[in-house]
């Protein structure tokens, strides 16, 4: 394994991300991170991220969720750092699923005023919150496990949940989570009131640089993200057996 000093900027960011948004089920052996979450039905808490510096092996990652009684779920991340894997995979039947984009912005451009968005500083209050924007109600189970320094911001709107986000810090970096408008409020301002006022948190906290997954097929976010600094870190999609 890469010793941690000389591990690839991507790998760090990807280990922040897999602390920030925590497995309830993880180890590292036969060159993966392995990640399991039994009643969570999600991509990332259930995949299995290649570590640097090592080759990891294909018959051992399929023993692994075939025990559990699960699809075997491959995070090829970054893609282009393991181009080989992926063939590899494919060559195995895996289909490549959900290609998506990290994405990193300076804390300092991102934060900012954001009078209309409130922290819901009581971790019971937030599954409320969130279910009231967000039908992927099985995300809060890995919500509320998020580790410390963690922050949840919401906006309102004529009194009822319009917009929210979720911001943990780790390291000097703030990765965001679960940014989601109200449909109907869409284009006006909500979620850039939203980041602006995790990113003022978070560079209260420390965070000098931000991080956030971002689908590629999403024009109308990755133009959001654009217009706050966020610039391409790299990119990753799954491979899913069966």
């Amino acid at each position: 394994m890469v010793p941690p000093m000389d591990q690839p900027e991507w790998w760090r960011l990807e280990r922040r991300a897999a602390r920030a948004w925590p497995a309830a089920e993880t180890e590292e052996r036969d060159g993966w991170l392995l990640r399991h979450s039994p009643s969570v039905p999600r991509r990332r808490t259930n995949s299995a991220l290649p570590l640097p510096g090592g080759t990891p092996s294909i018959e051992a990652v399929e023993r692994y969720y075939r025990e559990r009684g699960r699809a075997v779920c491959v995070q090829v991340s970054p893609a282009e750092a393991h181009t080989g894997l992926d063939a590899a995979l494919a060559a195995r039947g895996y289909r490549r699923d959900a290609p998506m984009l990290i994405l990193t912005a300076p804390t300092s451009a991102v934060a900012g005023e954001a009078p209309t968005v409130e922290r819901v500083g009581d971790r019971s209050c937030w599954p409320e919150v969130f279910g009231g924007l967000d039908e992927r109600l099985t995300s809060v189970e890995v919500v509320l496990r998020m580790p410390e320094p963690v922050a949840f911001f919401a906006a309102t709107a004529g009194g009822e949940p319009a917009g929210m986000g979720v911001f943990v810090v780790d390291d000097g970096y703030a990765g965001v989570f679960c940014m989601v408008t109200r449909p109907g409020l869409r284009r006006r301002g909500i979620a850039s009131q939203v980041l602006a006022a995790g990113a003022a948190w978070a560079e209260g906290e420390g965070a000098r640089c931000l991080y956030l997954q971002v689908e590629e097929d999403n024009p109308g976010a990755r133009a959001l993200y654009a217009r706050h600094g966020f610039t391409l870190s790299h990119g990753y999609h799954y491979r899913i057996s069966g």
